[in-house]
Order: C-alpha cells, then sequence, then structure tokens
C-alpha cells in the first residue's frame, strides 16, 4: 500500500529504516541489525523483527490450546460460509479455519476464513477504516442501482 493510500485510510505512515544502524520492525517499532530479521531467498527483510515472531507464535499457540478448533458444522463468523465453501481441500491454506485474535489485548476473538481474516488485517481491525469500506459500497451500490 503507497504512502498516500495509508494516509487515506487513516493509517500511520511507516518509514522503513534499512541502513548501518539497522532496520525498523513495524512491530515494535525498534531499529535492530538486520540479523534480528528473517532475510527472503530473495533478499528482502522482513517488516517485523524474529522476537515480535516469535512472541505471536506463542501468543497463537496459547490460545489455540485454551479454544478448540471448530467442529464440521461452524460457519465463519464475517461471511457465514462453511468449511466446503472456502476452499479447496488440495490448498491447506484456504480450506481450514484461522484463530483470530485482538493483536491490542491478546485474546480470543474467534475462529474465521482465511479470506475474512486477511481481510480483517488489511484493515488492521481499525473499525473506522472498516465502516468507511461497508459506507464505500453502499455508495457504489446506490449509484449503480439509481
Amino acid at each position: 500500500m503507497s504512502h498516500d493510500q495509508l494516509e487515506m485510510f487513516g493509517q500511520p505512515v511507516i518509514q522503513d529504516h534499512v541502513g548501518e544502524d539497522g532496520h525498523l520492525c513495524v512491530k515494535c517499532d525498534t531499529i535492530k541489525h538486520v540479523s534480528n530479521f528473517e532475510v527472503t531467498p530473495s533478499g528482502e527483510v522482513k517488516r517485523r523483527c524474529n522476537a515480535c515472531v516469535n512472541k505471536q507464535s506463542k501468543i497463537i499457540n496459547r490460545l489455540k490450546k485454551e479454544n478448540p478448533y471448530p467442529d464440521e458444522d461452524y460457519s465463519c463468523p464475517v461471511c457465514d460460509r462453511k468449511i466446503n465453501d472456502i476452499g479447496l481441500p488440495d490448498r491447506k491454506m484456504l480450506y481450514r479455519w484461522v484463530l483470530d485474535h485482538c493483536h491490542d489485548t491478546e485474546t480470543f476473538r474467534g475462529y474465521v476464513c482465511h479470506n475474512c481474516n486477511t481481510g480483517l488485517g488489511a484493515f488492521k481491525d481499525n473499525l473506522i477504516v472498516i465502516k468507511n469500506a461497508v459506507r464505500y459500497l453502499e455508495r457504489h451500490k446506490n449509484e449503480i442501482s439509481s
């Protein structure tokens, strides 16, 4: 997302810092040496440091132990689709429920489908932005119905 798009959505514009001082972690807002970040095969330095990634993983694992995986009758609370409707069995990433949690309170919210989890994450759980998106879609629907 461009800086202009981030500003439009009311999101803070994060200036990546890469240099001799290190790299800025977008999660903990700390500049750390590049060795503290995962580097992709193409040479791209990930935006979250290993410590933040590990902390997130521990939180998710704890919440998974405390909150059992949904049964076969479960529907996504956001889009209301069942497991057979959300993906294909050969695409494991799409054919499973994703644990959704609040990043601020580290509490469990529920299990959602991959698409809804991606959408919530893209909107950074920001209710103002989500409401703006709803108004935007409603405005377009009303314009084409007129």
